[in-house]
């Protein structure tokens, strides 16, 4: 998937319900992943947890490196900076392709129950996220 981003350096669609920001023209020189449609998720899980997993920043960030981790990838690369806390899941990246293809990643795990239950095992099997 290529990102397609507005004026502002912003793609809300391509990866939806995640967003990436392009902030390599900043002096952070990232890219960074969010989620914060928490309606959403929490509408789809009819609740705030999936099986005994908790939905919020920090557990969603847990599902990123879960899906990063059940795809062959480092589930937390140096490239990587987890930077969740709260209802805020926001991942800087210092390498532009491993955010992209990171967000392509999880648009699918999160919009699929299947993939969504084998994230939050391995989350939490793993210790990642809250």
């Amino acid at each position: 998937m290529t990102p397609t981003f507005d004026s502002e350096g912003i793609d809300r669609t391509t990866f939806a319900p995640f967003v990436l920001h392009d902030c390599r023209d900043t002096e952070y020189k990232d890219t960074r992943l969010e989620f914060s449609d928490w309606e959403w998720l929490h509408d789809f899980c009819e609740g705030d947890y999936i099986e005994d997993y908790y939905l919020n920043g920090p557990g969603v960030e847990g599902l990123v490196m879960a899906t990063r981790q059940l795809n062959g990838l480092e589930a937390d690369p140096d490239s990587m900076d987890p930077n969740s806390e709260g209802d805020a899941c926001y991942i800087h990246f210092s390498n532009f392709e491993e955010a992209v293809q990171t967000a392509e990643l999880c648009a699918a795990m999160i919009k699929d129950k299947n993939l969504l239950r084998q994230a939050a095992a391995t989350a939490e099997e793993n210790g990642f996220g809250d």
